[in-house]
């Protein structure tokens, strides 16, 4: 059973900027059934990928907010964190849509009980009650029911085969009712979802276009048992089944070089009891696991065994000025980490004074390894042989996140029209490298290592701070104001990087034929192996890291800290009228500890420059090639940047938005605006010096738009609308310098920005997704029958593009899938 009113227009005592999206709005926008693309409705926040109707939404797109990074967003379920290991937490599971009753969006000010600056999605589950009672949702849409958007101008520039849909499905059932009346309560679903997407310019050696094909399956059971009139046991378990036969980007040789995932199993689950000591006092604690296991593999045909002909002759190959893949996958992963979870708190409210505390405790594993045919990547340059990256390949880590603590105390407190929401959180964060072992490669010796403890160890402070104002003194227009700190997310990450047995590699030079040895010229010997396309070693160059593999190559300084954001908000919310409400408000984000790396071994002055004309316009561009006695050299250290003037990030953002919700309309969006500005220039290779101040440029605000919700029409009917212009995304030109250039010969692979940043930008991405729906009531039945049309207006915006100098630059690699109609329908009773 759930209880929901409406909240506020006007929030007269948290500073929070928070979006409320409850089922009955889910169930009426014309959004995919998936708490990324929910949550990207919030103004201010963006998506890192497209999902035209549901399209690869099984690809776990990442949700930022005001440009945070992608790691510091946080996914709650029921208050419980479900983030997994992957990335520093930047990986979600995949969440069954019929189990959320309401998603709750914060994307600024955030209390001491979120760790993390990114937006914070809470995800309330659905639970049973004292009657029966059932929904099932069955969406699909094909090929036939898509629009063609290719152009002759797209055409023109490259893109042979545009992004489209093959088939989308998603069956998805629940039921929900007592198991004893007034006591126990359950609720169940199952979730089957398929979605195979055509990728740009990637086919089958027959023409037959190549397919991202996805399946996804969930089963989840909640269980509520009303222990006692003050206390309440609730369990959640989320079980996840996923698999992917073909995972590829543009440009991949689908049959051989699309990567693979076989069926694999995951799992959330958490057990949470909540006690109302008294009508003041209210205290919980619970207790969750998140378990994320994947294998991302070549396709069966591809991987062969090692040191035979067929394992040297099957390495990945890569054109990186056309940005094309062949041959085989990049190097295989194969992952399994965990996240255990203990959390309580306890809030005490009085008529004016409200205080919650609590304590967050996560530790987990994660065990990654990695293997590649030949232990190398070939890459060409428009066809011609370049370079190869070798690495220490078969690796397996094993690292321990030992802690993750966080303590915190959170008051609110009303004097009169004044609001002080006053905060403090502790912080306490730990993860050690495990002994290992792994066997010899093609590049390394069999080797060992011990455990490396403390990898970090770091005790930081978190306060936090906002203040609401009551202007009018009738909770109609609200001032508000913060200034917080939020410590950067991490996982086993941070150890993940400084494991010796992590995926190391380096990249060396290679033309095909026989090398004199030490060098990267190629001899006089005729050899049957030259110009055969395989990668041999007396054919490549010296390597840039001598002890690869051998010996840790990278290292933290003792004294690194912890990398932190301070945010500021200042804003303003006015009721207009009954049920409508406007917000004006300017957001600053100020990044500091960032991180500079230094080659103990290496100077700036090891470096000799010598200039060349761009091959895009004929400036001229200084280029460095390391000193051939410093080559293979490589003692990495990572260190806390303390000069400003090199290294800082800066964020300022603005936000005017609206919030409608009056008989037969709920609506909400809104304008913002950013501009970030980073500075890195921290660094020993002076190749990264070009453009790394980017204070130095005009970088201008980039604006986006956002409308969302639904208007009831006549009989049953109502139109649902969701409307998104993001700012199109900064291009760069990449240019690999060729070898020829190099005076004396290449000692490293370098690569530069020919184009200065804030000068070219893709166009602009609209999107209009309409729906129209169809209520009927048959007895104790809601029927609903649903028509969706994404992107209404048939955009064929290029969403990314080849931005390596070369014979394809431009060409685009992604565009906007065209208009897709989706028919759909949901029975509840």
């Amino acid at each position: 059973m759930t209880v929901a009113g409406q909240p506020p227009v006007v929030d007269v005592q948290n500073a929070q900027r928070t979006t409320i999206l409850s089922r009955q709005l889910l169930d009426a926008v014309p959004v995919p059934r998936m708490y990324q693309a929910e949550g990207a409705l919030a103004v201010g926040t963006k998506v890192s990928d497209q999902y035209v109707g549901g399209a690869r939404s099984a690809v776990n797109p990442r949700l930022t907010a005001h440009m945070s990074v992608t790691k510091d967003t946080t996914i709650d379920v029921d208050g419980m964190k479900m983030n997994t290991l992957v990335g520093g937490g930047d990986s979600h599971p995949d969440h069954n849509d019929a189990m959320t009753q309401e998603v709750t969006v914060q994307t600024a000010a955030l209390g001491a009980e979120v760790s993390a600056g990114g937006p914070h999605l809470n995800l309330i589950p659905r639970e049973g009650g004292n009657t029966f009672s059932a929904a099932t949702y069955v969406g699909y849409t094909n090929g036939s029911f898509q629009t063609d958007n290719l152009t002759q101008d797209l055409f023109d520039r490259g893109l042979k085969t545009p992004d489209a849909v093959d088939v989308i499905y998603d069956a998805n059932a629940s039921i929900g009712g007592p198991i004893k009346r007034d006591a126990l309560w359950f609720f169940g679903s199952y979730r089957n979802v398929g979605n195979n997407n055509i990728v740009a310019n990637s086919t089958y050696p027959d023409g037959r276009p190549g397919i991202y094909d996805q399946r996804v399956r969930n089963y989840t059971l909640r269980l509520t048992w009303q222990v006692s009139p003050r206390n309440k046991l609730t369990a959640y378990d989320d079980y996840q089944w996923k698999y992917v036969g073909h995972l590829f980007t543009s440009g991949t040789d689908v049959q051989f070089a699309a990567a693979r995932r076989p069926p694999v199993l995951k799992y959330t689950d958490a057990v949470k009891w909540t006690s109302t000591v008294s009508n003041k006092l209210v205290f919980d604690a619970g207790f969750g696991t998140s378990v994320n296991a994947y294998r991302e593999g070549y396709q069966p045909a591809v991987k062969k065994d090692p040191f035979t002909p067929e394992w040297y002759s099957s390495a990945s190959r890569v054109d990186i000025n056309r940005s094309t893949m062949t041959t085989a996958a990049p190097p295989e992963l194969g992952t399994y980490n965990f996240r255990y979870m203990l959390v309580s708190t306890m809030t005490y409210v009085t008529g004016s004074h409200a205080v919650k505390g609590g304590v967050q405790w996560h530790i987990g594993q994660n065990w990654i390894n990695r293997d590649a045919n030949a232990d190398l990547t070939q890459r060409y340059r428009d066809g011609f042989p370049d370079s190869v990256i070798v690495y220490d390949t078969t690796t397996g880590l094993y690292d321990l996140l030992k802690a993750d603590l966080g303590l915190y105390l959170q008051d609110s407190w009303t004097l009169r029209r004044l609001t002080i929401n006053p905060g403090l959180r502790w912080e306490y964060f730990n993860s050690a490298i495990q002994a290992r072992a792994a066997p010899a490669g093609r590049f390394v010796p069999a080797r060992s290592f011990p455990e490396v403890p403390n990898v970090p160890n770091w005790k930081n402070v978190a306060p936090r701070f906002s203040v609401v104002y009551d202007v009018t003194g009738d909770a109609k227009t609200a001032l508000k104001g913060s200034i917080n700190k939020y410590n950067r997310a991490y996982t086993t990450d941070f150890a993940n990087r400084y494991d010796p047995l992590a995926l190391q590699s380096v990249t060396r030079n290679w033309s095909d034929c026989d090398y004199v040895p030490g060098t990267s010229t190629c001899s006089t010997l005729v050899l049957p192996t030259n110009r055969d396309g395989i990668a041999q070693d007396n054919e490549l160059g010296p390597s840039n890291n001598r002890t690869l593999g051998i010996l840790p190559t990278r290292r933290a300084d003792p004294s690194l800290e912890r990398p932190y954001d301070i945010e500021y908000t200042l804003g303003i919310t006015r009721q207009v009228l009954a049920g409508l409400s406007v917000t004006g408000a300017w957001y600053r984000r100020d990044t500091y500890h960032l991180e500079q790396q230094v080659n103990t071994l290496v100077t700036v002055s090891d470096y000799a420059s010598f200039t060349t004309p761009s091959p895009l316009d004929g400036e001229p561009v200084t280029i460095y090639n390391l000193s051939r006695a410093k080559q293979g050299l490589v003692d990495l250290l990572d260190t806390t940047a303390t000069d400003r003037s090199r290294a800082r990030v800066n964020y300022n953002g603005l936000e005017i938005s609206f919030t409608a919700r009056m008989p037969r309309i709920n609506l909400f969006g809104g304008w913002s605006a950013d501009k970030l500005v980073a500075v890195a220039c921290a660094s020993y290779d002076p190749n990264t010096f070009r453009y790394c101040d980017q204070s130095q440029y005009d970088i201008p605000f980039r604006s986006d738009v956002k409308l969302a919700g639904s208007y009831s029409l006549v009989w049953g009917t109502q139109l649902g609308v969701a409307f998104s212009s993001y700012a199109g995304l900064p291009l760069a030109v990449n240019w690999a310098v060729p070898a020829n250039l190099f005076p004396g010969g290449r000692t490293q692979s370098v690569t530069v920005n020919l184009l200065p940043p804030g000068r070219e930008y893709l166009d602009r991405w609209n999107q209009l997704d309409l729906s129209f729906r169809k209520v009927f009531n048959i007895g104790k039945y809601r029927v609903d029958g649903a028509l969706d049309m994404f992107n209404a207006l048939n955009s064929n915006v290029v969403l990314s593009q080849n931005q390596n100098f070369g014979s394809t630059l431009g060409q685009p690699q992604a565009v906007l899938q065209g208009r897709l109609l989706r028919l759909s329908s949901q029975i509840k009773f």
